[in-house]
């Protein structure tokens, strides 16, 4: 069987399996015999890659199959800094997988802005740390904030989504203009109000923790990772394509509302 290194967002570790990713994505997702459910995020890992600072030799000779032969699902590998220690040059693809347990395959390409008129950003922080953030950066300024040793709190990597916010992306203190379709739309609101164009306050947390609607289907653009000057990024398909391509995943996305 087929080995794979998964790096998991949510929760953050580093996970050897005899899964192909559609299938391991189910099994984080909902688990071996659908006790629980929540959506996953996690990348593939090239085996191949320097990998020292884990003890992979070790975990790959526990990554055996199970005696009437089904695949072993999981070998954790490591469940703590995992994210700072692997190389972004590492990592192949990304995967988001739904409540459901259906998977979306992205693969890395070249970051560039959409719209170069937006003005504010929200984004919802994957690893090390949780915060939903309103923010005036970019997302390659972003990265690069957050992960800045020289800051007085900074983490050394990051894993982040960016969220669509409609018109509050360019002028968030006109009334007139529609909020938002999440939870705490008016915070958001004000929030992004907050922030300055002189880069004193660049950024304000909305939410400290990990909400539980991390909704796929309100991704903006794709997953970023990196930090301190590098970043990776892996794109959502296009509209057109997710619906004509990846029915069943964005049907399944959509379900999410209620998650």
């Amino acid at each position: 069987m087929q080995s794979h290194l998964y790096l998991s967002l949510i929760p953050e570790a580093l996970i050897l399996s005899q899964l192909a990713p559609a299938e391991f994505g189910r099994y984080l997702a909902t688990g071996s015999k659908r006790q629980i459910e929540g959506p996953a995020v996690f990348m593939e890992v090239d085996l191949g890659a320097d990998l020292e600072a884990f003890r992979l030799g070790e975990a790959l000779e526990r990554l055996v199959a199970h005696a009437d032969g089904s695949p072993r699902r999981s070998v954790y590998v490591s469940i703590h800094d995992v994210l700072e220690r692997v190389p972004l040059s590492a990592l192949l693809k990304a995967y988001l997988t739904t409540p459901a347990g259906i998977t979306l395959e992205l693969d890395p390409a070249e970051w560039s802005p959409k719209d170069g008129n937006e003005a504010n950003f929200l984004y919802q922080e994957l690893g090390p740390v949780y915060p939903r953030v309103a923010s005036r950066l970019r997302p390659r300024d972003f990265c690069a904030s957050v992960t800045d040793p020289a800051a007085f709190v900074s983490v050394p990597a990051i894993a982040f989504i960016d969220l669509q916010i409609g018109g509050l992306a360019y002028r968030p203190e006109r009334p007139d203009v529609p909020g938002t379709p999440y939870s705490q739309s008016e915070h958001i609101r004000e929030c992004l109000a907050s922030l300055d164009d002189e880069g004193k306050k660049p950024t304000k947390i909305v939410n400290r923790g990990l909400r539980p609607d991390l909704l796929f289907y309100l991704v903006r653009s794709g997953l970023f990772v990196g930090g301190q000057g590098e970043m990776k990024y892996f794109p959502l398909p296009d509209p057109d394509t997710i619906e004509s391509d990846h029915h069943l995943w964005w049907h399944s996305a959509r379900a999410m509302k209620g998650y």
